[in-house]
């Protein structure tokens, strides 16, 4: 699994589009539209784009997926109840 861990503005969204292209990956965000929108002024085409809510009723195993802004993920589906969380 690849873990992109940086700041603003440091380029880790066109990185993970990058992932997801090379691995034939479906890209999960919070907006499917301003995202693709986003993909196409970096010049990254054929990444198909769902949102938090269409992964949590679209989960397929034999798929691959990244996600954007995992833990505003984590919020969406848990609301609430995500209290946090580690990582290694």
């Amino acid at each position: 699994m690849t873990r992109i861990i940086d700041g603003r503005g440091t380029g880790k969204t066109s990185e993970l589009m990058s992932l997801a292209k090379d691995n034939n990956a479906t890209f999960v965000c919070s907006n499917p539209y301003a995202m693709k929108y986003k993909a196409d002024k970096y010049g990254v085409k054929g990444i198909s784009f769902i949102s938090y809510d269409e992964f949590s009723t679209v989960l397929n195993n034999k798929e691959k997926y990244v996600i954007d802004e995992l833990e505003n993920f984590m919020k969406a589906v848990f609301g609430s109840n995500f209290i946090g969380y580690t990582i290694s």
